[in-house]
This record gives C-alpha cells, sequence and structure tokens, in this order.
C-alpha cells in the first residue's frame, strides 16, 4: 500500500488529469486543503488557552506565498498582521486588502531595511492606502536618524521597529547599541519606535538554549526602550526553525509586551522544516509538477531543473513522494537527473509531482500557480509578487515623495 504522501501525489495528479495534456511543466501545484489545515495548525500551537486571541501570536512572514490568493486564505482564519521583504509584497498585499474592503484590518511589517529611494516608494503605497498600518525597520540608530529626516513631511509619525541582531549577523544591530541609543531614538519627530524585531535564522530547530539566550537579550532590550514609548512594544521573533522555542519561552510570553512569531513556510511546508511539521502535522502544500524528458536504463531526467525548483539547496533539492526509489542528483538549470536505487522507472513524458527542500525559493520562480480545492475545478492564480521588478514604478516614473 502507497504512504499517505504518495497516496496524496497520485489524488493531485489524478485531480490534474483532464487538463495535463495542455499543462506545461514545470508548473507549481498548491493543495488549498493542505494550505488550510496548516494554518488551522500553527494557529492551535499558538492557542495555549488563548482561544480565537491565537492569531494575534502570528505574524507570518508572505516571502512565502507571494500570492493574493493565498493570503486571502490567512485573512479567512483572522490572521490580518503579517510581515513582508519586498514592496513587491507590501503592494501585494496593500491592493488585495483594498479589493477585499480589508485595508483597515491589515497590520504589515516591512521587515527590511530600505535605502532613501525605497523608502520614498514605501511612502508613496502609504499614501495611497491610509487605513492600513505598514511598520517599517531600522537597521541601525544612524538608519533610523535618516529616516526621520526622510520622513519631514509625514503628516503622521511612523511606526517604526528596531531591528536587533541577536547572532546572525546579517541585519540589525546588537542591543548594546540600540541601548546606547535610546537618547537618539527618544528624539525622533516623525518615527515611533513600535516594536523590536529579533530574526534569530541562524539557529537550528534543536538550539533551544541558544535561542532562550537571544530571547533574553531582546526581553532585557524592550524593557529598557519601553521608557520612550507609551503603547506596549511589539516583539516579533522566530522564522519555522525556532517558533517552538519562542512561544514556550517565559519572559517573551509573560512581559508588558505583545510577542509574535512570523514563521512563513509552514503554510506550504517544505522538506527542510520536517521538525515543524511533525510537530504540528503539516500536510505538504505546494508541488512542483515535472514531466520525464530523458529515460535511461537506471536513470531518468525531468525537466525541473534550478529554474523551477529550490535553487538555493544542494542535491537532493526535492523528493518524489510517489517513486521514493528515484534519487534526484544535481540539477542544470533546465534539467534534474535521478538515479534509480530501486523500483521502476516512470516512463517517458510521464508526470511526477515534486516536494522542494525550500518552497519560499520555488514560488518565487514562478508567475502563475494552479490552486486545487476540495471537489472545485482547478483555478490559475497570479503570484503577483515573484521575481523582481526593474523599476520602482512603471516605466521609470519618479517616486520622490
Amino acid at each position: 500500500m502507497p504512504g499517505p504522501d504518495a497516496a496524496r501525489a497520485a489524488a493531485i495528479l489524478a485531480d490534474l488529469g483532464p487538463l495535463l495534456p495542455s499543462l506545461a511543466s514545470p508548473a507549481l501545484v498548491v493543495d488549498l486543503a493542505a494550505v488550510d489545515h496548516n494554518i488551522a495548525a500553527v494557529l492551535r500551537r499558538c492557542g495555549d488557552g488563548l482561544g480565537s486571541r491565537a492569531a494575534d501570536r502570528w505574524r507570518p512572514h508572505v516571502k512565502t506565498l507571494k500570492t493574493a490568493a493565498l493570503v486571502r486564505r490567512l485573512w479567512a482564519a483572522g490572521v490580518t498582521r503579517c510581515k513582508c521583504a519586498t514592496l513587491d509584497e507590501l503592494q501585494m498585499l496593500l491592493e488585495t486588502a483594498a479589493e477585499d474592503g480589508r485595508e483597515d484590518s491589515l497590520d504589515v511589517l516591512l521587515a527590511y531595511p530600505l535605502h532613501e529611494a525605497a523608502f520614498r516608494v514605501a511612502r508613496r503605497l502609504l499614501a495611497a492606502h491610509p487605513a492600513a498600518r505598514v511598520q517599517l525597520l531600522a537597521d541601525s540608530p544612524a538608519h533610523a536618524l535618516a529616516m526621520d529626516g526622510w520622513a519631514r513631511t509625514a503628516a503622521a509619525p511612523l511606526d517604526l521597529h528596531l531591528d536587533v541582531d541577536l547572532g546572525m549577523a546579517r541585519t540589525g544591530s546588537p542591543p548594546s547599541v540600540w541601548r546606547e541609543a535610546i537618547a537618539d531614538l527618544a528624539s525622533l519627530s516623525r518615527l515611533r519606535v513600535a516594536g523590536l524585531h529579533g530574526y534569530e535564522g541562524h539557529l537550528a530547530w534543536s538550539q533551544t538554549r541558544e535561542a532562550a539566550v537571544a530571547y533574553d537579550q531582546l526581553c532585557d532590550l524592550a524593557a529598557a526602550v519601553a521608557c520612550i514609548g507609551t503603547d506596549p512594544l511589539e516583539l516579533v521573533t522566530s522564522g519555522t526553525h525556532s517558533f517552538s522555542a519562542a512561544l514556550d519561552h517565559p519572559r517573551l510570553n509573560g512581559g508588558p509586551w505583545r510577542h509574535r512569531i512570523s514563521p512563513g513556510t509552514v503554510v506550504l511546508s517544505d522538506l527542510r522544516s520536517e521538525p515543524a511539521a511533525d510537530l504540528l502535522d503539516l500536510r505538504q502544500a505546494a508541488y512542483v509538477l515535472a514531466r520525464v524528458i530523458s529515460r535511461g536504463s537506471d536513470r531518468v531526467t525531468l525537466d525541473a531543473g534550478s529554474k523551477a525548483i529550490a535553487p538555493d539547496r544542494p542535491a537532493p533539492n526535492c523528493r518524489l513522494p510517489a517513486w521514493p526509489g528515484l534519487v534526484p542528483l544535481s540539477p542544470s538549470e533546465e534539467h534534474l537527473p535521478l538515479r534509480r536505487e530501486h523500483g521502476a522507472l516512470p516512463d517517458l513524458g510521464a508526470a511526477v509531482l515534486l516536494v522542494p527542500d525550500h518552497v519560499c525559493t520555488t514560488v518565487n520562480l514562478y508567475r502563475e500557480c494552479l490552486l486545487l480545492g476540495r471537489n472545485e475545478a482547478p483555478v490559475r492564480a497570479v503570484i503577483g509578487a515573484s521575481g523582481h521588478r526593474l523599476y520602482f514604478a512603471p516605466d521609470g516614473q519618479d517616486t520622490s515623495a
């Protein structure tokens, strides 16, 4: 008997059957029942007695989704706070909220340090959607002061999170640097410190002791910074590989602040997220459909190379749930060779489903995806925030505030 993963892959291929003659490959396919299951699973873990307020603990990063149709699944579950990294993601969120008439309930943290030109584009987006709340990120005290100057024409103070480097050494400033700059932060006139962003992405799932040290540092800084604000600070931590440790940390849970985790990968799941998937009983929601384009005695090659799935991950960068005897080798741009270790080989031209090792970088490769719902015909959905635009505005228009 096939395992549950193989059985689900077979069911998806059966649902796609009538479309296969015209469906191009590689193609991104999303199982909406699995999406909804995963959202509910995260909310249960966030709950711990909070009931309907469980959604208040989760600010998912939409870099995984990049799609209005999938963001709407979060909103339908009551998750109206989110995090994003690009201006395209921010624009997609704001425009989707406007279409749905729910701008006043949307709260977005643009968790990426902006240079001046990008800051001015963000200001234009905020001005076009004034009912939504958009919070910005300061990389350092000097960056915060610079943004305060860039925002001198703002009608009202802009909410700001301080990016706290807890050891990842990618962006942000260490807690000691922020603590020494409290007087400068208190002098900001057009920016208001609303929270701390402490992403501990360098830590693995098992590094709970190291995570606890980082959270204590963040809480100590929050206590010091609280003197310059009137509202409780928001503390945002934790992607998919550390959220459980953060939810269990007593100081994050018990302090005079609002703590939120921000995993996004858990909505679709992938191979890298196995510990989280096991804890939450996640279901795989995102697949890449590929076809066999070459067949040898102990090898087949698919039309899904590094431009189709998990380009940032080493081999094997995916898994075939219905073909466990095939091992993915190193891909080239348009080819993915597979070595047979046991079992049969799929026929030339056969459609197969792949589970990506990293779903975030996989989704970003596609302009569209196919959404599969219960007892519904598959629906095409635009991935509106994938890739990168050439200009901040169409045709290189002026984006100055």
